[in-house]
């Protein structure tokens, strides 16, 4: 029987940001453009380890974000390539990732004195079947 490679997440961060305020009040509905694309990294010197670099870049009538916000997983094996290519690494981790992000935008907009912005599920299974 194979042992399974064990995956935690490690740490989050915030590797750069940008935020306009636009103006304090609502009127309507609020129509957010929405586009998150995500990256990953693997270092050879650091077999050990991954980073998921989520660019995310909103924009509103009360607000314009751009974020690049990452995820650094650990594991008990070496990456390998099929590692590097599993349903995993392109599926589950950001998917483990992602509701991190979604609260550290809502914290923000929050703290900016706006109504927090939530971000919607979003389906990466369905995005990686897009993109083979």
């Amino acid at each position: 029987m194979e042992v399974q490679n064990k995956i935690h997440l490690e740490r989050t961060f915030v590797k750069s940001i940008t935020f306009e305020f636009k103006k304090e009040i609502q009127e309507g509905e609020l129509n957010t453009s929405l586009e998150i694309k995500t990256n990953f990294l693997f270092n050879d010197e650091i077999d050990k380890e991954y980073i998921i670099l989520f660019t995310g870049n909103f924009e509103n009538e009360l607000f314009t974000l751009n974020v690049i916000f990452g995820a650094v997983f650990g594991t008990s094996e070496s990456i390998d390539e099929d590692f590097k290519e599993s349903d995993f690494v392109k599926i589950n981790s950001p998917a483990i990732a992602f509701p991190f992000l979604r609260s550290f935008i809502s914290n923000l907009t929050l703290n900016a004195g706006l109504s927090p912005f939530i971000l919607p599920a979003y389906n990466f299974a369905k995005i990686k079947e897009e993109t083979d």
